[in-house]
């Protein structure tokens, strides 16, 4: 998996924006690295940005403009921001084959560029699909998008940057090494991310598919059994939004169903909601209304997962309720 060959020119000035482990390969780093500690991670407050097989390397003789680390896996395994900060750039919008450049120099399709503390900065190229936007706060360990193949890619891949102060390029796996991070391998800080669910589950978790896909429009029993009437509106669902019709949710599916909830808000993507927090020890009435139980609920979940407990209900809370 490879991207094109950055030119080395560096961006000097704003310019304008399932989780299963396949390992496609290794690659070979450059410099000293530390040894791995969790421990050490959560204290640097950095994270791993995803989970991988390391492929085409930083500046390495073949591609010496390359001036990041490429993590190949599945299409749709989550991407994390590698550390807190605000998101400066995006690009939205590409597709494979995508000759126009991102906030960086070279084709990497969507991608997201995250500004840190004391000047540094990190770059997320060849996504399917970005979850932030410009100028959003953003959190270490919290998902930024989806692993893709936009742009110049030959198979779905993370292209990975990190640059210093006064925009100076640093290979970013020793740069995660020096502070305990293996990249590629040691879990993302806080993630949990989207499950692979396919024809044969039960429990909780089919029936917040069921629900999400009935709030969809399309007809299916709520009865958390993943049977073949169930994969089938799963299908129609996906084939409606222009996905690969498989039926198996995972993570773009997930992101295609959820949508943002708050007080106030009603049907069965509350009743989804609902389902997802009793299962994880609230008590709740699925009854469909988003009221104030249900906000305390929201509430109480995303402080004890260590997320702004403001209630509503986006695109993170749902990746680690679910």
């Amino acid at each position: 998996m490879s991207d094109d060959p950055e030119t080395g020119r560096l961006f000097d000035a704003p310019a304008r924006r399932r989780t299963l482990f396949t390992a496609l390969g290794v690659g070979i780093g450059v410099g000293v690295v530390g040894v791995p500690s969790p421990a050490m991670a959560a204290v640097t407050g950095w994270s791993n940005p995803t989970l991988g097989g390391l492929t085409s390397g930083y500046k390495t003789p073949s591609r010496p403009t390359h001036t990041g680390w490429d993590v190949a896996n599945s299409q749709g395994t989550p991407v994390y921001a590698t550390a807190a900060g605000t998101v400066r750039d995006i690009r939205t919008n590409s597709y494979p084959g995508d000759t126009s450049s991102g906030p960086l120099p070279g084709r990497s399709g969507n991608s997201v560029h995250l500004n840190h503390a004391d000047s540094y900065f990190s770059y997320y190229g060849h996504l399917h699909r970005v979850l932030v936007s410009v100028g959003q706060q953003v959190s270490c360990g919290q998902l930024v998008g989806l692993m893709g193949t936009t742009g110049n890619s030959t198979g779905p891949h993370l292209h990975f940057e990190i640059h210093r102060p006064r925009l100076t390029s640093t290979d970013p796996r020793v740069f995660l090494a020096n502070r305990g991070i293996t990249l590629g391998s040691t879990a993302p800080v806080g993630s949990t991310g989207y499950p692979s669910v396919s024809q044969g589950a039960s429990g909780w978790v089919p029936t917040v598919i069921q629900y999400l896909v009935r709030a969809r429009g399309i007809s299916v029993v709520v009865d958390g059994v993943f049977g073949p009437a169930c994969a089938s509106a799963v299908r129609s669902f996906q084939s409606g939004r222009g996905l690969y019709a498989d039926g198996l949710v995972g993570p773009i599916t997930w992101t295609a169903l959820i949508l943002p909830l708050q007080e106030g808000k009603s049907g069965d993507l509350v009743r989804g909601l609902q389902t997802a927090l009793n299962a994880r020890g609230a008590s709740l009435l699925v009854d469909g209304g988003f009221g104030s139980v249900t906000t305390t609920a929201v509430r109480s979940f995303q402080s004890r997962n260590g997320l702004v407990a403001d209630g509503l209900v986006g695109p993170v809370t749902w990746s680690v309720l679910i």
